[in-house]
């Protein structure tokens, strides 16, 4: 690699690390004040907000990658023109395919980084999130029940603890504690107050939770009756958690699962892995020709086209998955016509363009109007 070769190879890269910065900060914003509501809401412990958020950088990864690059050669590359860089270098004979030759080195370190997380990295993290939440949703000590919060426990159990003691995995101290269960077998409404709560485990690992000095009101029952019960001291059996799990989806399973499963959604979700990382090759190709501009024009000229089809390419593909999911298209060609399609109508023929092969056919065939003219 000359010394031209590596200038613009360094260049790019550069560029291409802040955006991805840029980006990935942006979107794991996003993705933590998503956690952080689920949390608010009690529908996940807040203590695995941490775990969830880092599971989800390689999901993001395999979208900030593509974009990433793709806008580090437009930006770069429009500078070295508008800046007549490119004109320096083409005049010492450093030619388009040298150009392309650099920009292939990144795309191929691009293509292995993204194969590597939707191949094997973001199955596995996000099978693991949903196995977090699960289990959060299973197991009680793990719901956030938060002084001063209406925490939905179980199925028709709502609870409310003034004063919540220090959490402890195998003992946990409640203060002013009240229990609304909309249904007790019987279809019978009740509602128990507790000056104080323990919850534990016992020996074989079920948990109980204890009331101490409290008072049960039920009814009203058919006959329009309530029943007031006091008691010094009452422990239940509280059961897993009833609520619904989150689905296994064909994201979280290994290439294997999705080879041998046969059904539509995960030859999709197949495809849409191997897509990917020839998405990097194609778009970025074609990005390449699309950042030479005019020194007058400045260099977002050609800016809003490529954006275009960057954008239009995904809406097509993402388009074609959902359809193929849905079993209205056909498994082949599948999602691969999309990249097939930009490939012929945009890659090739803008990389075409202007090279001394498309010059010479351009004055050829300039020629032989004039001849028959």
């Amino acid at each position: 690699m000359n010394t031209i070769s590596k200038y613009i190879f360094k260049d790019v890269l550069k560029t291409q690390g802040a955006i991805f910065g840029v980006l990935m900060l942006i979107f794991m914003s996003q993705t933590f004040i998503k956690f952080i509501g689920r949390a608010s809401k009690g529908s996940i412990p807040a203590e695995l907000v941490s775990q969830l958020l880092a599971l989800s950088v390689p999901s993001m990864t395999n979208f900030m990658l593509p974009l990433s690059l793709f806008l580090a050669v437009l930006f770069s590359i429009g500078s070295f023109c508008s800046q007549s860089e490119m004109v320096v270098m083409r005049s010492v004979g450093y030619s388009h395919r040298r150009l392309l030759g650099v920009i292939s080195l990144l795309i191929a370190v691009n293509m292995v980084i993204n194969v590597a997380c939707t191949c094997f990295l973001s199955p596995w993290c996000e099978s693991r999130q949903i196995e977090l939440i699960n289990k959060a949703k299973s197991d009680p000590t793990m719901l956030s029940i938060d002084s001063g919060k209406f925490i939905k426990l179980n199925g028709s159990n709502v609870v409310y603890i003034e004063n919540n003691g220090d959490v402890d995995r195998n003992y946990n101290v409640m203060n002013q504690i009240y229990i609304f269960s909309s249904d007790n077998g019987n279809n019978v409404p009740s509602v128990t107050i507790s000056t104080s709560a323990k919850s534990e485990y016992d020996s074989d690992g079920l948990f109980w939770l204890t009331l101490y000095r409290g008072t049960r009101y039920e009814g009203p029952d058919k006959r329009g009756e309530f029943k007031v019960s006091l008691f010094d001291e009452y422990r239940a059996l509280v059961p897993e958690g009833s609520g619904s799990h989150d689905k296994v989806k064909a994201s979280t399973k290994s290439n294997a699962e999705l080879l041998e499963s046969g059904t539509s959604q995960d030859y999709a979700e197949l495809q849409w892995r191997i897509v990917q990382p020839i998405t990097i090759c194609i778009l970025v190709l074609l990005v390449v020709p699309l950042s030479m501009v005019n020194p007058r024009r400045g260099r977002f000229a050609k800016f809003l086209p490529a954006i275009i089809i960057y954008i239009s390419y995904y809406l097509f593909a993402f388009g074609f998955k959902s359809s193929i999911a849905r079993g209205n298209l056909p498994v082949f060609p599948g999602i691969f016509i999309v990249p097939v399609i930009y490939l012929f109508v945009f890659t090739i023929p803008f990389n075409l363009t202007n090279t001394e092969w498309f010059n010479r056919m351009r004055a050829g065939k300039k020629k032989r109007i004039e001849e028959k003219k």
